[in-house]
């Protein structure tokens, strides 16, 4: 028998503020293209990350000690290599495309915008895009590339 998962409240907390971060910057970045694609953007990722991915995050509430009704899971899976444990098939089937949806998108607009006009705040924030994009990508590498073998 597996011991069950604890999520502390400060890992649950900062975990949870990356991913709301992460989800503004990438909002910031497409206010610069025209305010309504910002906010499509934060309705469409939030409550596709918020809601339908966080929904199948969790097969169940056994592995956990505490169930934090997925909270715990969505940073755990876009974060940390340990993350995709108890995790639903249909849920680790859409991340990549959140990832995509979260980074490139974002990244891509803001990219042009800068070609158009730079500004140190767009560079700012075209960066803070990356870091996050690398952090989460480079833990989660193995579902985002896509393995040959079948």
């Amino acid at each position: 028998m597996r011991a069950q998962k604890i999520y502390s409240k400060s890992a649950l907390l900062f975990g949870n503020l990356a991913l709301i971060a992460w989800i503004i910057l990438g909002a910031y970045a497409l206010w610069f293209i025209h305010p309504l694609f910002c906010w499509a953007f934060l309705i469409f990722v939030a409550f596709g990350v918020y809601y339908v991915l966080r929904k199948h995050c969790c097969k169940t509430c056994y592995y956990c000690k505490d169930c934090t009704l997925g909270f715990g899971k969505l940073p755990e899976l876009f974060f940390r290599k340990s993350g995709t444990e108890n995790v639903d098939d249909k849920g680790l089937s859409m991340f990549p495309y959140y990832f995509i949806v979260m980074s490139v998108l974002p990244g891509a607009f803001l990219s042009f915008s800068i070609i158009n006009k730079f500004t140190f705040v767009k560079m700012a924030v075209l960066i803070l895009i990356i870091i996050f994009s690398m952090w989460s990508g480079i833990v989660r590498r193995n579902l985002l590339i896509r393995k040959s073998k079948v």
